[in-house]
């Protein structure tokens, strides 16, 4: 199933479960090994201990990427949420 015909070789899927928070989130994919893009899943956000939080489950396939990948996106992604304020902003 795609979103739309003749989607570009360079897109990853995003997906959003805006209703319910996780700790854990796998899909089973249709094509199993053969589907190389990475899945980004991401839950509710809520708040605990003065700190806003969102679940981001990430899913990838170890032939293309592997934890040091995955680790260093997540640790860039929250640089980038941390110092969200000092962002330009989209006009």
């Amino acid at each position: 199933m795609m979103a739309k015909p003749n989607v570009p070789g360079n897109s990853f899927t995003v997906s959003m479960i805006p209703w319910a928070t996780f700790e854990g989130f796998n899909l089973n994919l249709q094509k199993e090994y053969g589907y190389l893009k990475p899945v980004f899943t991401m839950g509710k956000y809520y708040q605990e201990a003065g700190r806003v939080l969102m679940p981001l489950a990430i899913q990838v396939h170890h032939a293309v990427c592997d934890g040091f990948h995955v680790c260093h996106f997540i640790d860039e992604l929250q640089k980038l949420i941390n110092h969200s304020d000092q962002m330009p902003k989209i006009k």
